[in-house]
């Protein structure tokens, strides 16, 4: 039997929830939480195999958050169940170490089958992010610093040097919205949302020297 917590502030979804896997043979639900403050305490409590984690939840609109979850032991597999689209948003989730995300405008069948998938250790991708990571080139099982081209990783050297867009196009030859090109396409393959961002990131891990 599947152990599943549902952590989400709407009551509505979590009812919902509940009735949707409570219908399910494998599966049956060991506790909820409508804010992410409490959220570890009640996980550590109810010992579950599956989080079922909305991120809109107060507190709960970070990535660490499911760091967090992760280094619970035993540790829970993490699904993110969101408003957001599977895009740029689903990737940084994916590499705090979320398991699935699953849009709330998809079909409850994805939901139900992302369960099952990652209660036995695995990762469940649906074909709308399946195919935006591959145009994206995107790859979740390299660190994203690896996934980065020689000119991307020349952008974000400009950036750091607090260069803009139209400079770095300047000094390489290129045109503005190539450099911005790069520049989104940098925050898509590190899941991030600023250049702040993108300057931190680089000057943590390296890639300035």
């Amino acid at each position: 039997m599947i152990r599943v917590f549902i952590a989400d502030d709407h009551e509505i979804v979590r009812t919902g929830l509940h009735r949707i896997l409570g219908g399910m043979p494998d599966i049956t639900v060991s506790g909820e939480s409508a804010e992410a403050v409490d959220l570890l305490p009640l996980l550590q409590a109810a010992r579950p195999d599956v989080v079922v984690l909305d991120i809109h939840m107060p507190g709960g609109r970070n990535p660490s958050l499911v760091k967090q979850i992760r280094e619970l032991v035993p540790a829970p597999a993490v699904v993110v169940f969101t408003m957001f689209n599977e895009d740029s948003h689903a990737i940084a989730y994916l590499r705090a170490g979320a398991a699935a995300f699953i849009s709330k405008s998809g079909s409850s069948k994805d939901l139900v089958a992302a369960i099952r998938k990652v209660a036995t250790g695995g990762r469940y991708i649906t074909p709308d992010l399946a195919e935006f990571l591959f145009e994206n080139q995107v790859d979740l099982n390299r660190p994203p610093s690896d996934t980065l081209s020689a000119s991307e990783l020349e952008v974000i050297r400009g950036l750091a040097g607090g260069k803009r867009a139209v400079d770095i196009a300047q000094e390489t030859g290129r045109s503005v919205s190539t450099i911005n090109t790069f520049v989104q396409r940098i925050k898509t393959k590190l899941g991030l949302r600023t250049v702040v961002e993108i300057v931190h990131y680089a000057d943590d891990n390296g890639l300035l020297g």
